[in-house]
């Protein structure tokens, strides 16, 4: 593999590994603030969803990054 599509496949997997951490952290931040009966009192639970997005989108780009950076054909 060279190194182009090396670099390529990595930011191919950051950006899909972003978008699917940011999915996995919607869900993941609704099922907590659901379960955790969360209050909703001037927005605390969406403040909790959004870290857990943020979370999600950093996690999965770095993971993303790497499982993409290591692809072989």
């Amino acid at each position: 593999m060279t190194t182009a599509s090396r670099i390529g496949f990595g930011v191919l997997g950051f950006i899909l590994g972003g978008v699917a951490g940011g999915v996995m952290g919607l869900l993941l931040g609704l099922g907590y603030t659901t379960l955790a009966a969360s209050s909703s009192f001037e927005g605390y639970s969406g403040y909790v969803v959004g870290l857990w997005i943020l979370v999600g989108v950093i996690v999965g780009a770095i993971a993303g990054a790497i499982f993409g950076a290591r692809a072989r054909k």
